[in-house]
């Protein structure tokens, strides 16, 4: 692979721009690249580090063409051409299903990661790289603020991770969020190579690009130092709520958290954690629950002590003596069919694999003609985590209920699994010991390791 020279007048090292990264074992990575002056600049860093290593995984240039605009199939035919100059191999994906009427950008960004995640796949890599700078970093935080002021979760205004974890298997990363759009710029103008601008990014119908042309030059630093605040204070947080599951909760069955309720005797920061991300587990949620909602949840557990229940997050907590238990409410409980060849998340809490040739159907085992089957299968099973939890339907006819460490009964080609929808989609970096421990408790395979040495290093 021939590659020029870094020019000295950019100040841009690859070796530490990537030094945190562990390409080490790979046999080849991602690289999302769509033609504008942040990912070419990337794209040309990664080579030039690639060039002066004696081993480096092969690079996989991978441009996603949304179909949204007639200028995007020329732009991904320009990087096919930058690529063949460097010698990268490069494949164009195209989004070509049907658009959505509402919230596009959002659907648009789904369909690219999922792209990016089926090219890693078959490129048998978990890493793909994509070229978010420091100035995404700065938008990013200014828009999360807005909605934080109108009462959301402050936990997003640390920022985008360096590394974003999707489906368990594949690692996001993003090693440019310590470098500006302004000398990536002058990167590429000392190497004599063209960006084409996405005139989308001018368009101020958009949120970011609002945020972007309000930014005054000297808020950056100050923005830049409350991310890097408020990414302490999670990380912080995250230490607490970790030390306090390890040593005052446990699992039972996939279906049923007990709570020392000593433990949980005020509503300090990591405590509202662990009680959200419990809750969250427990009632399928994809996010954390608000924190109005954990304050509660903390203020029953650790109550007067009477014999009672609440339902909170899709949850009901009950209080027992010097425990709390907690465990999903028997409303709002799915019914779904599976077809042959597909896999399905029921409820939020667990994924059905179906290689028979015929649809399966989950349903709740406190469904009127299930509910007796849980009570003659074990009596020290809690009789409300039982009654919400799933049975398998085949052919009309109860083959399996899934509530103890019996899932090798199942029938032949069918495979049912806990799943934790609060990380097993997406998994921010900064959470990583967060998922770690939930994972310890469910008795699940744990996470993959941070594929960089440092995740609050830019």
């Amino acid at each position: 692979m021939s590659v020029p020279p870094t020019s000295a007048e950019t100040g841009l090292d690859p070796e530490r721009i990537f030094g945190s990264v562990h390409f080490e074992g790979l046999t080849s990575v991602i690289v999302a690249v769509s033609g504008g002056s942040d990912s070419l600049g990337l794209l040309h860093l990664l080579a030039e580090l690639c060039a002066s290593r004696p081993q480096f995984p092969a690079i996989i240039a991978v441009t996603v063409d949304h179909c949204l605009r007639p200028e995007a199939a020329e732009e991904a035919r320009y990087v096919a051409t930058l690529c063949a100059e460097l010698g990268v191999e490069h494949r164009t994906l195209a989004w070509d299903e049907p658009k959505p009427q509402t919230a596009l950008s959002a659907s648009a960004r789904d369909a690219r990661y999922r792209l990016l995640c089926q090219a890693a796949r078959e490129a048998d890599t978990d890493v793909i790289l994509t070229g978010h700078t420091q100035d995404d970093q700065i938008e990013t935080y200014a828009m999360r603020r807005l909605r934080t002021n109108g009462g959301g979760s402050d936990r997003g205004l640390a920022g985008m991770a360096p590394a974003t974890l999707f489906e368990r298997e594949i690692w996001l990363m993003r090693p440019l969020l310590g470098i500006t759009r302004d000398a990536l710029r002058a990167y590429l103008r000392s190497r004599g190579i063209a960006w084409r601008d996405d005139p989308s990014n001018e368009d101020p119908k958009y949120e970011r690009v609002r945020i972007r042309k309000a930014l005054r030059d000297e808020e950056r630093a100050a923005l830049l130092a409350n991310i890097a605040i408020k990414t302490e204070q999670r990380m912080a947080h995250n230490i607490g709520a970790v030390a306090l599951l390890q040593k005052s909760v446990a699992v039972h069955d996939g279906t049923l958290a007990e709570i020392e309720r000593s433990a949980f005797a005020s509503d300090r920061d990591d405590r509202r954690l662990a009680v959200g991300v419990l809750l969250a587990a427990m009632g399928g949620l994809s996010m954390l629950p608000a924190a109005e909602l954990c304050n509660r949840a903390i203020q029953h557990i650790a109550g007067n002590g009477t014999f009672r229940r609440v339902s909170l997050g899709r949850c009901v907590i009950e209080v027992k003596r010097d425990r709390a238990f907690i465990y999903r409410e028997l409303r709002s409980l799915p019914e779904i069919s599976v077809g042959a060849g597909e896999t399905a998340i029921w409820d939020g809490r667990y994924r059905l694999t179906n290689w028979t040739k015929n649809p399966v159907e989950i349903v709740p085992v406190g469904k009127g003609n299930t509910g007796s089957i849980g009570e003659e299968r074990s009596t020290n099973i809690h009789p409300g985590a039982l009654k919400s939890s799933p049975a398998i339907v085949n052919e009309g006819e109860i083959t399996s209920v899934i509530c103890r460490d019996d899932h090798a009964k199942l029938p032949a080609g069918i495979a049912l699994a806990r799943h934790l929808s609060l990380f097993d989609h997406i998994l921010s970096g900064y959470d990583i010991s967060l998922a770690r421990v939930l994972a310890e408790l469910f008795f699940l395979p744990p996470y993959k390791g941070l594929p960089v040495n440092q995740i609050n290093k830019n």
